[in-house]
């Protein structure tokens, strides 16, 4: 087990070692904490149990899309081609994690390839 330095239920730090060994004894008191040996620091313990934090959702933009798009694709892209590209810009930054929705949405209309909506999701 390790020692961890916990804050308001989360877990601020972790000693890999003995707290009292490596730390200033006026920083080694905050390491009082047991935890397992997969515990990491922003980890939640409440009432000595572990629990890993929900991921916030992703935020999408233009370019996580536009980077992994393919030459031809770019070029649909920056002219607004197809009117499906005018409606994904516009979806994109309300798209907390809908990105899926809308990469389906352009394969469905041929502005980009599966291929690329993989790439783009992965």
């Amino acid at each position: 087990m390790k020692k961890a330095w916990i804050k308001n239920g989360v877990i601020h730090d972790i000693a890999h070692s003995n707290p009292v060994e490596i730390y200033h004894p006026d920083v080694a008191v905050f390491y009082d904490t047991d935890v397992p040996d997969h515990a990491e620091n922003g980890d939640l313990w409440a009432n000595g149990v572990l629990s890993k934090p929900e991921p916030p959702p992703r935020l999408w933009f233009e370019a996580n899309f536009r980077e992994k798009m393919t030459l031809a694709e770019k070029t649909k892209w920056n002219s607004n081609s197809l009117p499906e590209i005018t409606t994904a810009k516009l979806e994109l930054p309300k798209a907390r994690a809908g990105a899926t929705e809308i990469a389906e949405f352009l394969v469905s209309a041929g502005a980009i390839s599966q291929d690329t909506a993989n790439k783009i999701l992965a």
